[in-house]
This record gives C-alpha cells, structure tokens and sequence, in this order.
C-alpha cells in the first residue's frame, strides 16, 4: 500500500499557469541578477544551510510564473520576501535561539521592522533584508494594507512559535488547534498581501475583513498547507517533527495509509469551501457596495489564489525538498 504523496493528492479544478522556461528566460534572468544583488547586500554571506534551503524553493521561478508581467524588480522583492520567510521559518524551527527571552527579542526588533521599515542595524542579515524590502514597498501601500502585513506576518511567526513550544515539550497538537496553527505557518497570508503589492491593486477594508474573505482565505491557506503536510510527511517524520497526518492518524486511530487517504478526502472538501466561498464573496454586500476598481482588485486576486493553487502541485513535484517522499508501507 503507498503513502505516494503526488498519487494521493486529488485533483484540483484549477489551471496551472505553467509558462515554458524558454518564454520567461530572458524576464527571469533580470528578476535572478537583482536577487543576486539583494541577497549579497542585504543577507550577506550564507551557510550551507542555509543555501540548500534556499535552492529547495526556486521563488524567483515562481514570481515569474505567476505574475509575468509584472516589473522585475517588484519580482525580486517578493523573492527576498519568500527567502525571508523560509531563513526565518528554519531558524525557529531549528531552535537557534538562546532562551525563550532571546526568541521574544527577535519578534519585538522584527515588530519594529514592520511597524516602520526600519532595522536597527545595517549589517547584513535577515532583519536588514527584511526592512529593506519594506522599505521599497511601504511607500506604495496604505496605512490600512501596511497593518495587515504586519498583523499577519507576526501571526506567522507567532504560530511557528507555538510549533516550537510544543516540540520542546512534547506536544501534540488536536486537530482544530493544528488547523488554526498551520493556517498561519503556511505564510498564505503574507503572500496575498505581497501579491496585492505586485499587481499594483489594493482591496479595500470592507472587502478584505468580510466574512466571505476569511473563508476565502481560510479555504486557501488549508488546501496548500495541507498538501504541503501530505508532500512533507516523511521527510518530517524523520525528523521528529508533526504535521496534519500525525494529527489525524492520532486523533482518529488510523493506519499511515488511511490518515494519507484521509487528509486527501479533507483537501477536497476544502476546494468545494473555497469554490463555494468565492461565489459567496462576489454575492456579499460588501462586494456590490464596491467601486468598479475594487471589483476588480477581487477578480485579480481570486485569479492569483487559483492560479496559485493550480501551480502548487506541480512546484512540489519540481522541488529537490520533496523528492523520494513516496515511501511504500
């Protein structure tokens, strides 16, 4: 019986905005030197640990995939802001902090970054990199959307966290607080905020804290978690860490092989929320008390989530993050 990720995952009725690599090349290789430029300037030198990790996730591939005709350089500030968001996921998740009052200094100078666009230092590293990104995207965006960032960056960091104290103490999370968790650690937020920034849009208030958004976006956020868990699986296992299928193999007594076949049944289910809750969205008050160009601003963005999604198998499949996770059992 298998536990084959890619065999189990269900398909999804979304399209993959896949563009030759010949096609986006030339625009690729623009996006790739201004990374290069930032990455030296702003992170400075890695460790191999850190490159490797970086190379699991080819962001620039994926800006230039999803969002192709966008500047170049916005391109390359959502790289950084990927790469960021994954240095920053390792280092809690790799535990390389002193003490619990170390970790809580990090959150408190990354919650200045955000709340200003300023670091305390100029020496290059992952919170110089990050006010530098903000630097170049704050002046584009509202007070309104420059709250949301950060509100839902330090929910990010805030569950990764709460990840860490239950790895310290031994923790297994139930179902629903592994959801909610996980909803946050996926970081799905932070790329629909950053994907606003590059289509050069902005949804309004009414529209983004409506209920019909929050389903929207809770849909999302557990459809791509949740085949990231299923991707992930033994790859974590091995490393003594918990995702969604330990949680539902826990919670409801089930063989590995059924708890796949569970969190796949799951993800489907949540693709007929997220349908449902799309149609909801253009059918709210607060969609048809909108302007023309907020309407828009909501068809772009429901066209990201379903590219997004359409693309996400597949990127998982090209990734050297997830290769040999088809154990058998």
């Amino acid at each position: 019986m298998s536990t084959d990720w890619a065999a189990k995952i269900p398909n999804l009725p979304f399209e993959d905005p896949y563009i030759e690599s010949s096609r986006i090349n030339p625009f690729r290789e623009q996006v790739d030197e201004k990374v290069r430029s930032f990455r030296t300037k702003w992170l400075g030198t890695l460790t191999a640990t850190e490159e490797e990790r970086l190379r699991g996730v080819d962001c620039a591939k994926i800006a230039c995939q999803l969002f192709p005709d966008s500047d170049p350089e916005d391109l390359a500030i959502f790289t950084m802001l990927c790469e960021c968001s994954f240095l920053l996921d390792d280092r809690i998740g790799f535990d390389e902090y002193d003490s619990p009052e170390d970790f809580q200094d990090h959150i408190s100078r990354l919650d200045r970054i955000l709340e200003t666009g300023q670091a305390e230092t100029r020496d290059p590293g992952l919170e110089t990199a990050l006010a530098e990104c903000l630097q170049r995207i704050y002046p584009r965006q509202s007070h309104s959307w420059r709250r949301r960032i950060r509100q839902n960056f330090l929910d990010c960091i805030f569950a990764m966290g709460i990840e860490l104290d239950n790895r310290r103490e031994g923790h297994s999370p139930g179902l629903q607080e592994y959801i909610s968790m996980r909803r946050n650690t996926i970081a799905l937020y932070l790329f629909l905020d950053v994907a606003e920034f590059i289509h050069r849009i902005e949804l309004s208030d009414a529209l983004y804290d409506s209920s019909e958004m929050c389903d929207l976006h809770e849909s999302f956020a557990d459809i791509a978690g949740w085949m990231n868990d299923m991707a992930s699986y033994h790859k974590e296992d091995a490393a003594g860490e918990v995702n969604l299928i330990h949680v539902v193999r826990a919670e409801k007594n089930l063989s590995l092989v059924a708890a796949f076949d569970e969190v796949a049944d799951m993800i489907e289910s949540r693709v007929t929320d997220y349908i449902e809750a799309e149609h909801a969205l253009k059918g709210s008050a607060a969609y048809l008390n909108s302007t023309s160009n907020e309407r828009d601003a909501v068809e772009i963005m429901t066209q990201t989530v379903r590219n997004g999604l359409g693309m996400y198998v597949r990127l998982h499949r090209e990734s050297p993050r997830y290769a040999n996770q088809d154990s058998r059992v």
